[in-house]
């Protein structure tokens, strides 16, 4: 029996929500790094060390927002319908893997089984996009035959 959509969700948003704690406490960290350096003698040494960690800061700051962001998306995927067509939060299982059309992560293990999290945009959920059970779907050279859509 293949993965189900709701386990596939579930696990990856706890892996999500791993990777916003991690950044989080990134962020208090180096916030702390930031605010527990005190101006020295070295002047100008001092002041590239600053910008450094902002420029860390900065980076961990949007990488926290993009997550949020993905976190937002993946609450928003209708789970319980059924679709004729794959569309997004269309669970696709096809003879060369299982596909959630959602967020793009990339490869997941869900009990045992390997999902792959592609977005809409990305060049296999568009190639999925519409389609239905018993098509081909041809995508970066290789062929696809869909057998189910959850």
């Amino acid at each position: 029996m293949p993965v189900q959509k709701h386990a596939v969700v579930h696990h990856l948003s706890e892996l999500l929500n791993a990777r916003i704690d991690a950044c989080n406490e990134a962020i208090v960290s180096t916030r702390g790094a930031l605010a527990s350096d005190t101006k020295s003698s070295a002047g100008d040494k001092h002041e590239v060390g600053r910008a450094m960690v902002q420029q860390e800061l900065d980076k961990l700051e949007a990488q926290r927002a993009k997550l949020l962001q993905q976190r937002q998306e993946l609450k928003q995927l209708p789970l319980d319908e059924l679709p004729e067509r794959i569309g997004l939060g269309s669970l696709v299982v096809t003879d060369q893997g299982t596909y959630l059309i959602g967020i793009g992560w990339g490869a997941l293990d869900v009990d045992g089984e390997v999902c792959y999290a592609v977005s809409l945009a990305s060049p296999m959920g568009q190639a999925l996009k519409d389609h239905v059970v018993g098509s081909t779907v041809q995508v970066q050279g290789r062929s696809l035959v869909v057998l189910k859509v959850f």
